[in-house]
């Protein structure tokens, strides 16, 4: 049994939608560690707002944590919505999902009109996880998952310390 976390990215004509999954007996300890690395002040990690220094720390912690990690891929078409090229990449992900018998199911919560979207789409596919979305300072695995987009999607040395962490599959439109 293990948990899910979700979250996207967008880089230029490139949609990334991550899924990190946990095992349940992990989750915890991985909250606990992840907490350990906020800085006085600081609700979440976000690796746009941290120092070099800090982004090759918060990465070799993340190497230590039980998890793997899929991030899908999209080449937006000219004329594809970043809504719909978002909602190809959640079906692929609720197939990943429902393939490894997910039982809880997070995502970063963006938006009320986002969180319908959401709702009807994996209604629609009949997923049978729980899932939920939430506040990314409310749940540190999100920052995981948050972590290696940005540094997938940031290429060059960030994308070679992550890349025995993840495995990327390209969606067609």
């Amino acid at each position: 049994m293990s948990w899910a976390f979700s979250d996207e990215s967008e880089r230029a004509d490139r949609v990334l939608f991550g899924l990190t999954l946990v095992p349940a007996g992990v989750v915890k300890d991985a909250r606990q560690t992840l907490r350990s690395l906020l800085l006085p002040g600081q609700r979440r990690l976000h690796m746009s707002k941290e120092s070099p220094r800090r982004r090759r720390e918060v990465l070799k912690v993340l190497a230590d944590i039980e998890m793997t990690t899929t991030i899908l891929e999209l080449r937006r078409p000219l004329g594809t919505s970043r809504v719909n090229a978002r909602s190809l990449l959640l079906v692929a992900g609720a197939e990943i999902v429902a393939d490894l018998g997910v039982s809880i199911w997070v995502f970063d919560s963006q938006d009320d009109a986002q969180l319908h979207r959401d709702r009807q789409i994996l209604g629609g596919l009949g997923v049978t996880s729980v899932y939920d979305h939430r506040a990314n300072y409310e749940e540190p695995l999100l920052w995981v998952v948050d972590s290696l987009l940005w540094a997938y999607g940031a290429g060059g040395d960030w994308r070679r310390r992550v890349d025995s962490m993840i495995d990327v599959r390209r969606i067609a439109p």
